[in-house]
């Protein structure tokens, strides 16, 4: 095996002296530096893929959605505070207890941030390498 390497190896060094090596013309550098130039590459400022009001409402989201499924779970009574508004909360379902292996949450989870993440990449994507 190591016989046809040693040709091979022969082989390869006599063609790549036969074909010798190849030398720049004295001024390619500066005739590439020249292009490189003349390209004028703009700098993008710094733009993050979601904005800080995407963030806020994001957040804000989050928050009243746990506020909301507490607040539905709970026997929380604010009779004190707002007997004189009749504010009561309407249960118009009740959430059914669900049991899942954590390992099924957490893929569950990365499914769900995964199809998230897809949408908004694209978009980057498409913004930045548009033709």
């Amino acid at each position: 095996m190591e016989k046809q390497f040693n040709k091979e190896d022969r082989l390869m060094k006599s063609l790549l002296n036969e074909a010798g090596t190849e030398k720049p013309s004295g001024d390619f550098k500066s005739r590439i530096m020249m292009k490189v130039e003349a390209r004028n590459a703009e700098i993008k400022p710094y733009k993050p893929l979601i904005s800080k009001s995407v963030w806020w409402t994001i957040a804000a989201v989050f928050a009243i959605t746990n506020i909301g499924v507490f607040y539905m779970n709970s026997d929380i009574s604010f009779a004190g505070f707002t007997s004189y508004l009749d504010f009561e909360f309407p249960h118009l379902f009740d959430m059914p207890k669900i049991n899942l292996s954590r390992t099924m949450q957490y893929a569950i989870a990365f499914v769900a941030l995964f199809f998230l993440q897809v949408p908004f990449l694209k978009r980057f994507m498409d913004r930045e390498y548009r033709l």
